[in-house]
């Protein structure tokens, strides 16, 4: 199947819709292909020419007759196989033609790259291509599928390889971006490979259902419907694949092979889109027809309905097939797959390994609603979304100050659920609302993702902003003083782990760097005066501290210094304590006890143990929701006090968590989290413990 294509076959299916110029640069294409490929083949013996036709043949047939989707699929592996170059393409056949044949090439892995970062960022330019030009998707998945189509002429171990690839992540790929018919065979080819056993069973079943159906049905229908259709003949292949796919879906539901017959299925082929509802017109007129059972696609060709025969109360599926009804481009691109505009926008989502794919399948597994705007812009939003979705959807700022929206002209939060076919209208505030918590209200990876920017770029402007007063503090020096400095001794900046002032404060601010060390780094030969004027005290030694209680060095267990706080340390015949520079205890003992000011290391090598007090009022599931911010922000508790009282304002509560950090940006973020639980008034740092 799809092997050994008819160059001249094809060429003459073409010539029928498209221009004399338009064929004449398929032509070139196709020679510029032949000469690419010359004396390859694939692993099936056959010239390697012959895929690039195939793919072509089926972007012709179950996509859109587009002349540049037809060339970047003829020349779609020209640039991986060969010596062709991108910018030898983009001149010859045009910048849309390169742009899909880049779209669809993998990367080269360089350097220390390994296979599964490879495949991720290969993924990561698929999805951002085909983000901007919709025939990038078209492309690649009938390339996918005429390898699925051959793939049994591999080894098994690849054959396993490429299944779970495309079950994982093209399958619902093409389903999400409105390629339903090349979903369907893609999801039946991997189920054929990835379960062969099961599919032989499978398809045993789904034949004699066939038989069984036709004998159920006897005698019920006339001109409706016509006889079930056979699979091996040419027009039942897309049946085949459909009744396959139904068959899995439906064991896998029911886990009995009576799933199978519990709702009698025929399928008729029809001529066009007219006769497939003139069918569906005589059949629900002469039977009772099932509600919310009606689905129609006329891009993927097929109208399907079920209908209730008799008294008996015998339900039976019908599925019309027609020639897909082709559509302008601009209505692919614009209406129908507006979906893709969500790839961009998690394109760049996230940077560690494996993350990129997560986020893929979990924006395309979602099944899609319909919701539109007041001015009737149609939105494409994951089943349950919210009206935040939407607004993130609208605009990333709109979304960040959605306050509330209106809902069929009913004004409801801007978390409420959104059903199919509503029109939802933004109400913004005038500043940004948005708040860390509302990731969980979000249902769109998309929105999820433009919140997690607008979050992480907070954060950084935040910890810069820190960084820039500590530093300014520690140097006692005029702040233009500390920046004329710092811009003069440019290697000095570089030495401190950071390229540009800003990284500096932001390194400073995150407390991955002491402000102390800095400043002293700054001034130089002035570094023990600088220490000396900081805790006003005499200067005995440097000390870097990186969480580890080692050297007779320990960390008091009352004020517990962190990363980023002022500290001083107490020496003694024991070894030193280190204390912030508030803490009540830190002139306790002997008074020979001997003070200097430690710096922090860049890192901790192992976590410090930090008390975080939680002034709320006093609510069902305030300890769990505060446990639940703490674990999101993947920090570990090791104890908890809570204490309720009643004062003026009624009932209320302090919770304090005692917890293993190991970032002050960690920290950081954790208490600006805690501070958004609802009916949290304070957040806090005690020096002591509150009695």
């Amino acid at each position: 199947m799809g092997q050994a294509p008819s160059a001249s076959a094809f060429f003459a299916r073409v010539s029928s819709v498209v221009s004399a110029a338009e064929l004449s640069q398929l032509f070139a294409a196709w020679d510029l292909a032949q000469i690419a490929h010359s004396g390859q083949l694939r692993q099936s013996g056959e010239a390697y020419v012959t895929h690039p036709l195939a793919v072509a043949e089926l972007v012709f047939e179950l996509i859109e007759p587009d002349a540049d989707a037809l060339c970047a699929a003829l020349l779609h592996d020209v640039v991986e196989d060969s010596d062709t170059s991108l910018a030898t393409i983009e001149i010859q056949f045009g910048p849309q033609v390169a742009h899909i044949v880049d779209g669809v090439s993998k990367l080269d892995r360089v350097g220390d790259a390994n296979v599964s970062s490879a495949k991720e960022e290969t993924l990561r330019k698929l999805v951002s291509a085909g983000g901007r030009d919709w025939r990038v998707f078209a492309v690649k998945l009938c390339d996918r599928l005429h390898n699925m189509r051959t793939l049994g002429s591999v080894s098994l171990e690849k054959r396993r390889r490429v299944a779970t690839d495309t079950y994982s992540v093209f399958f619902p790929l093409a389903r999400y971006v409105g390629f339903h018919r090349v979903a369907t065979e893609l999801e039946s080819w991997s189920l054929r490979a990835l379960y062969p056993m099961r599919w032989k069973v499978v398809d045993a079943w789904c034949r004699y259902k066939l038989a069984v159906d036709a004998r159920r049905l006897v005698g019920m229908f006339e001109s409706a419907v016509d006889s079930a259709l056979d699979f091996d003949t040419a027009g039942g292949t897309r049946v085949f694949h459909e009744t396959m796919v139904r068959g899995f879906r439906r064991l896998r539901g029911d886990r009995a092979y009576r799933a199978l017959f519990s709702i009698p299925t025929i399928f008729n082929c029809c001529e066009s889109i007219v006769e497939a509802y003139k069918r569906t017109s005589e059949l629900h007129s002469k039977f009772v027809f099932v509600p919310a059972s009606f689905a129609s696609d006329a891009s993927e060709g097929f109208v399907s309905t079920k209908v209730l025969l008799g008294r008996r109360g015998l339900v039976a599926e019908c599925i019309f097939l027609f020639p897909p009804v082709a559509r302008a481009s601009w209505v692919r691109a614009v209406g129908e797959s507006s979906n893709v505009d969500d790839f961009v926008a998690v394109a760049g989502a996230l940077e560690q390994p494996g993350g990129f794919t997560r986020v893929l399948r979990e924006l395309v597994e979602h099944t899609a609603i319909s919701v539109f705007s007041p001015k009737g812009q149609r939105l494409s939003l994951p089943l349950h979304a919210t009206g935040l979705d939407f607004a993130f959807a609208i605009h990333t700022d709109l979304g960040l100050r959605a306050k509330a929206v209106r809902v069929n002209g009913v004004l409801r939060e801007a978390t409420a659920e959104l059903s199919a076919g509503d029109i939802v209208e933004v109400i913004p505030g005038e500043v940004v609302l948005a708040r860390p918590e509302w990731q969980t209200a979000l249902r769109s990876p998309r929105s999820r993702a433009k919140l997690r920017i607008w979050l992480r770029d907070i954060a950084r402007a935040e910890a810069i902003e820190l960084g820039r007063r500590l530093l300014w503090e520690s140097t006692r020096m005029a702040e233009q003083d500390v920046v004329a400095g710092m811009m003069r001794h440019s290697a000095l900046v570089e030495a401190l782990g950071a390229f540009t002032l800003e990284e500096l404060w932001h390194r400073i601010g995150s407390g991955e760097l002491s402000a102390y060390a800095a400043a002293a780094a700054l001034r130089g030969a002035r570094a023990a005066a600088l220490i000396a004027g900081a805790a006003n005290i005499d200067a005995r030694s440097q000390l870097l501290l990186d969480g580890q209680p080692n050297k007779g060095v320990t960390y008091c267990d009352v004020c517990k210094p962190f990363p980023g706080d002022e500290i001083i340390a107490v020496s003694s015949f024991a070894g030193a304590k280190v204390h912030r520079i508030d803490c009540p205890q830190k002139a306790d003992g002997r008074a020979s006890n001997d003070f200097f000011v430690p710096s922090w290391a860049n890192r901790l090598a192992q976590p410090l143990p930090v008390r975080v007090a939680i002034t709320s009022i006093d609510r069902k599931g305030l300890l769990a929701d505060c446990a639940r911010v703490i674990s999101e922000c993947d920090i570990n508790v090791i104890a908890v006090n809570t204490i309720s009282r009643n004062d003026s304002l009624g009932s209320v509560a302090t919770l304090e968590f005692t917890m293993l950090v190991r970032s002050r940006a960690r920290l950081e973020r954790c208490l600006v989290e805690l501070t958004n639980v609802a009916g949290v008034k304070n957040v806090s740092r005690p020096i002591q413990s509150p009695r």
